[in-house]
């Protein structure tokens, strides 16, 4: 009857020593969970720049602005003491950015090239715990290039390198018109072709157009299997004198697998439904 007391008694010590074990286990995790909730807002994850260039010149060129609202960032040990943002256009990190999270909450960068730039967020906490997060972002470029009264046209050229380490584009699209614009004592018709070369110089489309006197044609070409360089698409008279005007407007694009915007309407939409469930 002791011996059996005994056992039993043994078995209730290696049950209470297990739980205090697994107890003991889930304190220490909860010690090593991060207190940072990086509950970070943004509208937008991708955009487009525009370039436009007017015989030889660039006219003008657009960024594209990203921002990340930090507001709702909160730590467990105590208050916020920065906030950083890492855009991913660079290599040794010279564009980040970082603010004192006691005088601002939103950080802002604009983007001039284009890539699938990898961004990482980043807060630290009064007790200098750190947490972080990244996100993809997919900026394109556009180029709206033109050239006037000319018989020589000159070549357009298409950088397609990213400015990033990332995937190549998807594609080039290419919108293109070519006016023979009327002279004053009449014009003849002229016999044009359009080029699109790779970096290598290999022609990879072309298009042929007769263009009347006063008249105008186009040519829209999606082009795939993008190999980083310079391309060109350039312009042959074939027949004709006249002078003509070029209008190109070139988009790189690149595959939409940009993170999903996280904007904060849609934490008060999220709110609104659980409420409407219950």
């Amino acid at each position: 009857m002791r011996a059996v007391h005994a056992k039993a008694l043994t078995v209730l010590v290696v049950l209470l020593c297990g739980s205090l074990a697994g107890c003991l286990s889930g304190e220490e995790s909860d010690r090593e969970k991060n207190p940072i909730t990086m509950n970070v807002h943004y509208d937008e994850t991708s955009g487009t720049i525009i370039e436009r260039i007017q015989n030889g010149a660039t006219i003008s060129q657009t960024g594209v602005e990203l921002s990340f609202d930090f507001a709702r960032v909160a730590s467990n040990a105590g208050n916020m003491k920065t906030f950083t943002l890492d855009p991913g256009d660079d290599e040794d990190g010279s564009n980040t950015v970082s603010v004192n999270a006691n005088e601002q909450a939103e950080l802002s960068y604009t983007y001039h090239t284009h890539g699938l730039f990898t961004v990482v967020l980043s807060a630290v906490d009064e007790s200098e715990n750190e947490a972080s997060m990244s996100l993809t972002i997919r900026i394109d470029k556009e180029v709206d290039w033109t050239q006037t009264n000319t018989d020589e046209p000159d070549s357009m050229v298409i950088s397609t390198t990213p400015d990033c380490a990332c995937p190549s584009p998807e594609r080039i699209v290419i919108d293109s018109t070519i006016t023979n614009p009327s002279g004053v004592f009449g014009g003849t018709p002229v016999t044009a072709t359009w080029h699109l070369v790779n970096p290598d110089g290999e022609e990879q489309a072309f298009h042929t157009e007769q263009i009347g006197d006063g008249q105008e044609a186009s040519w829209n070409h999606d082009q795939f299997n993008i190999d980083e360089g310079d391309w060109a698409l350039n312009v042959t008279v074939d027949s004709g004198n006249d002078s003509l005007n070029l209008h190109h407007i070139v988009v790189i694009t690149y595959e939409t697998n940009e993170s999903e915007p996280n904007p904060l309407a849609s934490e008060a939409t999220e709110r609104e439904e659980d409420s409407l469930s219950h």
